[in-house]
This record gives C-alpha cells, sequence and structure tokens, in this order.
C-alpha cells in the first residue's frame, strides 16, 4: 500500500470517530466533493482541537496554531512537522489525539485534491484558525472563556462553524458553474447560518457537560439578564432561570436554522440533490435536537444529556432520503423533526 492509500484509509476510518453525523453526511457526497469536504473537516477539527484541548498551555497552542497554519498555507512545508509539535505538546485524547498526531495524512490528501479545491478550502481553514487563536488567547488570559452577549456568541460561531459553511458552498458551487447568479446570492447570504445554526444547537445541548469541565458558552449577558452567575447553571436552586437562559440560545439557534432551511432548499434539485441531501440530514437532527432540548427533562441536569433516540434519526434519514427532490415534501421532514417520533 502507497503512502497516499495509506492517508486515505486513515483519513476514511477517524472521520467517523471524531465526528459521526458528518461521516454519515460526506457519504452522500459524490467521490470529487466527498473527498475534498471529507479533508477539509478533518483539517478544521485539527485546529478546533487545538483551541479546546484544556491541558494545552498557551504557549503550546501558539506554537500549534503557528506550525499548522504555515503547513496549510505552504504545500511545500514539511508535513511531519505539525506531528512532531502535537506529539511534544500532548495535544488531545482518543481520536482527536491520533487525527492530531497523524495529521500529515490529512495534509497529504489535501495537496492531493485539484488546485481549484485547494484554492477554495485554504483561505477558511486560515480564517478558523485565525479565529480560535484569538479565543485561545482570550481564554488563557481571562482563565477560561466567557462569551461576553449574543455578538459574541455568533463571532464565536463564526470562526468554529460559519468558516465551515462558507467552505462547504465555495465547494458546492464550484460543481454548479451554470447555476444562475441569484441563487448564488441567496446561498452565500445563508452560508454563514448553516453553519452557526448547527453549531449553537450543540451548544445548547452540551451545556451540562461543558459545564462539568468548567465551560459555558452561554453569554455573560444573557445571565446577567436572568439574575444568575455562568458558574450557578447547573444550580437546581436556579434552574428556571438557568433553562430561561437556554431558552434564549435556542431562540437564536432557531432563527439561524430557519435560514439553514432555506439554503438547503435553495439547492436546485436534481442536480444537486447529493448537496440536499448532505445538508438536510444534520439539519434534520439539530431540529430534532433542539425541539428536545426545549422540552426534556435531562437538560442542565449532571450527568445527563438531551440525546435523540436512534428511532428518530432513522425516521429522519428516511424522510430526508425519500423528499431530497421536493422542496414542498423537505420542508415537511423539516417542520416534522420538530415532534416526537412515535415509538413502536
Amino acid at each position: 500500500m502507497t503512502v497516499l492509500e495509506e492517508d486515505r484509509v486513515f483519513c476514511t476510518e477517524i472521520l467517523p470517530k471524531v465526528s459521526r453525523t458528518f461521516a454519515l453526511s460526506i457519504e452522500m457526497l459524490p467521490d470529487d466533493l466527498r473527498d475534498a469536504v471529507k479533508i477539509a473537516y478533518l483539517l478544521c477539527r485539527i485546529v478546533d482541537t487545538i483551541e479546546d484541548e484544556p491541558l494545552l498551555g498557551i504557549g503550546d497552542r501558539h506554537v500549534l496554531f503557528d506550525v499548522f497554519d504555515r503547513t496549510m498555507a505552504d504545500d511545500d512545508v514539511r508535513v511531519s512537522l505539525f506531528e512532531e509539535a502535537a506529539r511534544t505538546c500532548g495535544i488531545g485524547v482518543g481520536a482527536e489525539r491520533d487525527l492530531a498526531t497523524r495529521a500529515g495524512a490529512a495534509f497529504r490528501e489535501f495537496r492531493a485534491l485539484s488546485d481549484v479545491q485547494r484554492r477554495l478550502i485554504r483561505p477558511h481553514v486560515l480564517e478558523m484558525s485565525q479565529g480560535m487563536r484569538e479565543y485561545a488567547v482570550r481564554t488563557a488570559k481571562g482563565r477560561g472563556l466567557t462569551l461576553a452577549d449574543t455578538a459574541d456568541l455568533e463571532r464565536y460561531c463564526y470562526f468554529v462553524a460559519g468558516t465551515v459553511g462558507n467552505l462547504l458552498t465555495d465547494l458546492f458551487l464550484a460543481t454548479l458553474p451554470e447555476l444562475p447568479i441569484g441563487p448564488q446570492f441567496a446561498l452565500r447570504e445563508r452560508a454563514v447560518s448553516f453553519g452557526l445554526g448547527l453549531q449553537l444547537v450543540n451548544i445548547v445541548k452540551d451545556v451540562a457537560e461543558d459545564a462539568e469541565r468548567g465551560v459555558c458558552f452561554l453569554p455573560q449577558a444573557i445571565a446577567d439578564a436572568r439574575g444568575i452567575a455562568l458558574k450557578d447553571v447547573l444550580d437546581p436552586r436556579v434552574r428556571p432561570q438557568a433553562l430561561a437562559m437556554v431558552a434564549d440560545v435556542c431562540d437564536l439557534a432557531r432563527t439561524h436554522l430557519h435560514k439553514a432551511v432555506e439554503y438547503t432548499l435553495f439547492w436546485p434539485a436534481p442536480q444537486a440533490n447529493a448537496i440536499r441531501q448532505f445538508c438536510a440530514v444534520p439539519l434534520a437532527l439539530a431540529l430534532a435536537t433542539l425541539q428536545l432540548v426545549e422540552t426534556s427533562p435531562d437538560t442542565l441536569v449532571r450527568g445527563k444529556n438531551p440525546k435523540i433516540s436512534h428511532a428518530t434519526v432513522a425516521h429522519l434519514l428516511q424522510g430526508t432520503h425519500r423528499a431530497v427532490g421536493d422542496n414542498a415534501a423537505l420542508a415537511a421532514v423539516f417542520a416534522g423533526a420538530t415532534r416526537p417520533v412515535p415509538q413502536p
């Protein structure tokens, strides 16, 4: 097996270990897009690991961001430099550590993509890295990340996920050169919301889990307005106020998810059905998860996490597959994602 074949196997096998939902969606894309999106996502995941690893000091983070940016920006930089830095700094655990310490596979796969795809991917990944570095510095200075207000939360989510929305849109549009300028504009106008909506759902879903490790992405201004401290978000004595905080962020998530629905439906059928399916699956799951966060007794409970059932996942997968080519039918699937699935 050649090095590039080994790299491809590794990237394919590591993807579902770092994101099962995204791995599932990527399989719906045609081969040329699948490879580009897979590699772009893995590179973004490496950046996220640099920012998110709790045991890294700010000095080590700067080293890793520097080496990542150099390797991402210049295809002549030796890819093993980042792997060496990741091992030295002790980045990540489990699959995230495996990905970081074998990042050369993702970089070599990136360099094997077409010139056009590399040109489209590179600036978005570098923008994500720049933004994540900024928030990592803020975290170090404040001994923990505190997001000031809704605008700060959206800005953070932009770097984490809005950049991915723009990246995907560029890659997808490159496969549809005949698409009129009007739909292109509409898609670009909603691309960031596609990413933000999904990320905000992840945030409200994981509040309890994040709080257990001393992290809270709910904005300080919302906590102040509800009269509680962020550190008390899991305290049963202020549960009504904390749930109201979560509801505020859920409202924000729903606003972006509404635009994400429009984004998905603007991709033309049937020529972009694979793209529509790619977008529809995580979007339907996000809508169902948001509904659960707002109604589940597990929200803001230590050791628990609102999680949609396997039956709901299967139901939504089947629904998006059947409806993918019809806007009215697909919109109905999205609307139905906010209703519980009857149990057998």
